[in-house]
């Protein structure tokens, strides 16, 4: 089954087109809470991939919700996609392609095999092709605080969708990594010492993040620790993008 989103070209059309992808996939997921989530860009984009996306399901989960992005404005990928569009339609899993501009030929075949279309016409309103119908975003409301406790029980879907809420309320991404950077090192800090006194955190604080660890190594921590550290400098240098480098830390680590 194929969900596909497309900008009117205009500014931020991109990423317009994939904040609203990512919305609905957050949607999705509150309605199919066993679903597991996946992303495929051009980083990794291969056949293997498509067909393990295509054709698999969860051992534990019913579908696979796969978002797509950034593989329509590569020639060479979007030639791939359209040629295994019928994969992706016939496939029991769901998949959510975004795409900032689309040629008409092209978004004629994916209307063929869609089972929704949107336009995407501002970054508050949709447009769908099929029903004739404009539509709002989808999204909720929840304290940008709840992520820390989301990463710290390790709950990804939960933090991934409590990510994408607070970016579509309107949070900064570095605001947000702030949060998550701080649960990360108060957790590294208490598998480090064995009192709140010791380690020079809050009380409440020691013992939720002592509470945490525990869900992960000590070797994660770590690793987690320095991605954030990477993703905060390699977006401010321009390597990355800091939203979208912070969402595919969530959805893999």
């Amino acid at each position: 089954m194929i969900y596909f989103l497309y900008s009117n070209g205009g500014k931020d059309s991109s990423h317009n087109a994939a904040q609203k992808a990512a919305s609905l996939a957050a949607d999705l997921l509150k309605k199919k809470p066993d679903a597991s989530l996946f992303s495929l860009t051009e980083e990794n984009w291969n056949d293997s991939a498509v067909d393990e996306y295509t054709g698999g399901q969860g051992l534990f989960s019913n579908k696979y919700i796969v978002l797509i992005r950034d593989i329509l404005e590569n020639k060479e990928l979007k030639v791939s996609f359209l040629d295994k569009i019928e994969l992706f339609a016939e496939s029991p899993n769901i998949f959510i392609v975004s795409s900032g501009s689309i040629d008409k030929a092209s978004l004629k075949k994916i209307e063929k095999y869609a089972e929704k279309v949107q336009e995407i016409v501002s970054k508050l309103t949709s447009f769908d092709t099929k029903s004739g119908e404009k539509s709002s975003g989808f999204g909720g409301s929840n304290s940008v605080f709840a992520l820390a406790d989301a990463l710290g029980t390790r709950n990804k879907k939960t933090l991934w969708i409590l990510y994408r809420q607070a970016v579509d309320e309107g949070k900064a991404p570095e605001e947000i990594h702030g949060i998550l950077f701080w649960q990360v090192k108060s957790m590294v800090i208490a598998t480090r010492t064995k009192s709140a006194e010791e380690s020079g955190l809050n009380p409440f604080v020691y013992q939720k993040s002592k509470r945490y660890s525990v869900n992960f190594s000590e070797k994660e921590l770590h690793e987690l620790l320095e991605n954030l550290v990477k993703i905060y400098h390699n977006s401010h240098r321009g390597i990355h993008e800091f939203e979208t480098s912070m969402e595919r830390l969530l959805l893999e680590y």
